[in-house]
């Protein structure tokens, strides 16, 4: 207020406020406007001092500032002393004394936004980020606190939401960059770039989570960091080089692509560092090694002869690749190819002229792959890396495999190599999770199409890495001149990737159309993991379909039960019978989650699917009678009556292919060599790791931090829950339960009595438990995983629960140096499966030269612990283990087991299992194969159009009535009695 007695307006007091009210008076306008200032400074100051209870001023934002306190004005000039003199960081004065950007966004006068600019919470929590700067080339200085949090802010307010969840975003990835210095600095190299862009195009932003941002600093660190290890001119040129790519990422590159794009910078990182410690001597010593390691044949069939033929393989493969390879390393240091990557593909092309390579077509078209693979890495804006000296030996194997032993020639000497007890017809290489299947695959594909001529089905495990795989190698086909698709009924394609179901399909297409072998007899199937070579699921497919004849009946039964109804006058004894009979069973037998269960389909409609032996959703779609009931009764769908028109039998068509190679982190125990041996006629490599035919000791073992044994399922969940509270804040944690009802007992008991927040428990599955896909969040689920959330003082990691879904074909990258440093991702597993599985479960974690773990906590109440034939092994396993470190499995003290020999006897018990499933397996393989025979050559004799041709067809009316009945008496037959039967009644003879 004014001085002296007048202030209060009486008429008295001095000259002061005399004059004062002599200006009121004369300038009325300027007066009223002085006092609305001096409201809104007070509102504000209040606001300032108790940001929760005082927020009149908050209300009165942005029209405030465009009336009252205008950027250079007296008012505004005091309301930033004001901030500055009670609680803004002085660091930041410049974002709301130079700019109106931030004052005026209602977001910022709000109790949980205003805190971010105070200097008592950012000399607590943000003293880091506080302090990081960078001096530009102009001499300007980039301040990463104020610009940062300004960014954060705007994309924040821009996404929506209220004023709560953009202070929440905003602390997220303030917390994470705070902790972590070389994020920090990574930011300020970018950040002018990431600045402009999300200024330019704002709604770019918005497909995106903001800790987006972290995660690609945190890549972008552990990339240069990779070849940053190198020494001298090429660490200098190498960080240059990633320096560059990176950066060019966030300048052009869309921002829903940076994720993509800097994980895959990761790995590009890790081979360019290593590709200066890769020795092909060393590579040529291991594989020589491999191959004379009789351990690796032991489980094999004819083991000698097999490793005779793997030794001839190896000798001659390396004979041909010779001293010096696609190029001559010694080279690369008078080349600047990270800058000038043509320099370096050029190196290599120049390479085929060399008179040693000129009769060898295999390493000529070799070098043409490599100048290609380069090429395409270049057009990635990757250096122009070549492929491993494993990978190219792999390959080179293999095709000398096709051409010496599945080529029908009259070579005299290639009919000589196929002399011996060994009948050849499928080559598996071993290789380790994370050693690049996927080139190895593309590689041999165009292998086969360009020297044999013959087309390829690459077949995958899962619908992702189908389309991953085939979107990554699609260009560099391109650049061969090859076609290649995902559509099996694209016969211009040289190259398909496809699926198993896919397969199937194709090949009843072709087998009703009469025009089987005329296909696969020329293709080549390359088969990415070799669990859809051997029988995880039963071997036999009964297709049916809608049968015409008897669908009227079976809608008009099934209604009427539905509704309660009695038999239909137009219904038979016979139909009617067995529609109780049906709706029965459903009612007494069938269990939910275990026979069956009710997801969503693409179209989000409802629909019961049957479930395999083991619960799981099969890759071949099962079908059974019952299934049109439940369909009907649970989900409304028109019913039918189908019959059986085909059988499809997955090793008979396997067969069919003129040839089969296999890629796969582990072929398994020896039930399933002998399976592999015994159907396909395969021979087994062991591929030497890539990281072994580097010079140093780059390669970590995963440690085993534990087998142990409990009485129940809950003493199991608490038991879990226990190892994820006490790692959590370590590492991340993978949980992989035995079943899909287990999995959603630990995530409910992991959400409810963790330690960790509720939100941060994540559940990795291919339906949610109410039976939605979850395909659209498997990579978000997979990239969160491994992320390291929170501040200094609260960091954590998510706790991740999966199944034997998530246990494969997924990349967890633990980029996070603390996490590493801790000992890597923990797989926490309440069950070991068969070693297939078990090796594809441990690749989870321990990836490229990262360090890994394992904890394994087991439920003796069930099989195979509860089985009494197994009570031995299950005292062996309660036993204490013996100590880590002992220079054997077995303590020499006592009988106690290492915690590593005990997952060596489970991995025994599950191949025993395993073998006898494949026995059990056997004879209905053998009926599968011949009534599949028969169903060939019945339509090879009846074809027909696969499209809407009714079934019985009106043609064959008579004889598909009579193939309708035989399939449906038969299944179940002997291989002789389907073969005499066919005979008798169809004139068909069979092998």
């Amino acid at each position: 207020g004014g001085g002296g007695d007048g202030g209060d307006g009486d008429g008295g007091g001095d000259g002061g406020s005399g004059h004062v009210r002599a200006s009121y008076t004369s300038r009325p306008a300027e007066a009223q406007s002085a006092r609305d200032e001096d409201i809104v400074l007070s509102l504000a100051q209040l606001f300032i001092a108790e940001p929760s209870v005082c927020t009149a001023f908050s209300r009165l934002v942005p029209r405030v500032f465009v009336g009252h306190l205008k950027l250079g004005s007296d008012a505004r000039a005091r309301l930033n002393a004001q901030l500055l003199r009670t609680s803004l960081e002085p660091k930041l004065q410049h974002l709301v004394a130079n700019t109106d950007e931030m004052v005026t966004a209602p977001f910022f006068w709000n109790a949980e936004v205003m805190p971010l600019c105070t200097r008592e919470v950012v000399s607590k929590k943000y003293s880091a980020l506080n302090s990081a700067t960078l001096q530009r080339k102009d001499g300007s200085e980039l301040h990463l606190y104020s610009q940062l949090l300004a960014l954060l802010l705007r994309l924040s307010s821009h996404k929506g939401g209220n004023s709560h969840q953009i202070a929440r975003r905003t602390r997220e990835v303030l917390d994470q960059f705070e902790r972590n210095p070389d994020q920090q600095s990574f930011l300020l190299s970018v950040f002018d770039d990431l600045d402009a862009r999300s200024r330019a195009s704002p709604l770019a932003f918005d497909e995106i989570e903001l800790t987006v941002l972290s995660e690609v600093a945190q890549n972008g660190v552990e990339t240069l960091a990779s070849v940053s290890d190198l020494n001298g001119t090429a660490s200098r040129l190498c960080v240059q080089a990633m320096t560059t790519l990176l950066q060019g990422y966030v300048k052009n590159e869309q921002p829903r692509e940076w994720s993509r794009l800097f994980k895959e910078a990761t790995s590009v990182g890790f081979m360019v560092k290593y590709m200066f410690r890769e020795s092909l001597s060393l590579a040529k010593s291991k594989f020589v090694e491999a191959a004379k390691n009789k351990d690796n044949y032991k489980k094999l069939l004819n083991p000698s002869e097999a490793q005779e033929l793997i030794s001839t393989l190896v000798l001659s493969t390396l004979s041909a690749f010779g001293e010096v390879g696609i190029f001559d390393p010694s080279k690369l240091a008078e080349i600047d190819f990270l800058n000038q990557p043509e320099l370096l593909v050029n190196l290599v092309n120049e390479s085929r002229s060399r008179d040693s390579r000129q009769d060898k077509e295999d390493m000529l078209l070799m070098t043409d792959v490599t100048g290609a693979w380069m090429q395409h890495m270049v057009e990635r804006r990757f250096p122009p890396l070549a492929p491993h000296f494993t990978q190219a030996f792999t390959v080179m194997m293999m095709a000398r495999f096709f051409e010496t032993y599945l080529l029908d020639r009259s070579d005299p000497q290639r009919q000589a190599a196929k002399k011996g007890k060994l009948k050849l017809k499928a080559f598996v290489a071993q290789m380790a999770t994370g050693e690049g299947k996927s080139i190895v695959i593309a590689m041999l594909a165009i292998f086969i199409v360009k020297l044999h001529g013959k087309r390829v089905h690459v077949l995958e495990n899962n619908a992702g890495l189908l389309a991953r795989d085939h979107r990554t190698n699609a260009p560099f086909y391109a650049k061969m001149g090859l076609r290649s698709g995902t559509d099996l009924n694209d016969e211009s394609l040289h190259i398909c990737y496809c699926l198993k179901a896919d397969i199937n399909k194709r090949f009843l297409r072709q087998m009703i159309c009469g025009k089987l072998d005329e296909e696969l007899g020329q293709t080549v199937l390359i088969v990415d993991e070799v669990d859809d070579l051997i029988v995880n699921e039963r071997p036999n497919a009964h297709y049916v379909q809608k049968d015409h004849s008897r669908t009227p009946m079976v809608i008009k039964a099934y209604a009427a039960l539905k509704n309660g109804q009695p038999q239909p006058d137009d219904v038979s004894e016979d139909f009617w019978e067995r529609a109780v009979r049906t709706a029965q069973y459903c009612d007494t037998k069938l269990v939910s989650g275990k026979d069956y269960r009710q997801i969503e389909d693409d179209e989000g409609n409802a629909r019961i699917i049957r479930l395999d032996d083991e619960g799981k959703v099969p890759k071949v779609k099962l079908t059974a009678p019952w299934l049109q009931w439940l369909n009907y009764k649970e989900c409304g769908i028109e019913p039918s009556d189908e019959t059986r028109y085909a059988v499809v039998c997955t090793p008979y068509i396997f067969n069919k292919y003129m040839g089969i190679f296999g890629l796969t982190g582990s072929v398994g125990g020896k039930a399933e060599l002998k399976y592999l041996a015994r159907t396909y006629h395969a021979l087994k490599f062991d591929v030497p790791r890539f990281l072994d035919t580097c010079t140093g000791d780059a390669r970590k073992i995963t440690m085993n931090r534990g087998v142990e044994v409990v009485d129940c399922e809950a003493s199991l969940i608490s038991r879990v829950v226990a190892i994820a509270n006490h790692n959590y804040e370590r590492v991340p944690v993978l949980v992989i339960a035995s079943s899909l009802d287990q999995l959603s007992k630990l995530h409910r008991a992991l959400s409810t009595r963790g330690t960790m927040p509720a939100d941060e428990v994540q559940r990795l599955s291919e339906y949610d438990e109410t039976g939605r896909s979850l395909k659209d969040q498997w990579e978000t689920i997979i990239d969160d995983a491994t992320k390291r959330l929170g501040g200094v003082d609260d960091n954590r990691c998510r706790v991740t629960v999966t199944d034997r879904f998530g246990g494969r074909g997924h990349d967890f990258q633990v980029v996070d140096r603390e996490s590493n440093a801790n000992g890597g991702m923990l797989v926490v597993a309440t069950s070991v499966p068969d070693e297939r599985e078990w090796i594809q479960w441990k690749g989870r974690t321990a990836r490229q030269d990262r360090p890994g773990q394992f904890h394994v906590i087991l439920d003796q109440s069930v099989p195979p612990l509860s089985e009494s034939k197994n009570k031995k092994i299950l005292a062996k396993l309660k036993a204490p283990s013996a100590v880590a470190g002992s220079t054997s499995t077995r303590s020499k003290a006592s009988d106690a087991l290492t915690d590593d020999a005990k997952i060596e006897m489970l991995l025994d018990l599950s191949d025993d299992g395993i073998g006898d499933r494949l026995k059990q397996f056997e004879g209905e393989q053998a009926t599968g194969e011949k009534l599949n025979e028969l169903t060939e050559k019945y339509y090879k004799m009846h074809p027909r159009a696969y499209e809407d041709e009714e079934w019985p067809c009106a043609k064959y009316l008579e004889s598909d009535i009579k193939l309708r009945r035989f399939l449906g008496v038969h299944a179940d037959a002997s291989p002789a009695e389907i073969r005499n039967a066919a005979k008798s009644e169809f004139g068909i003879e069979l092998e």
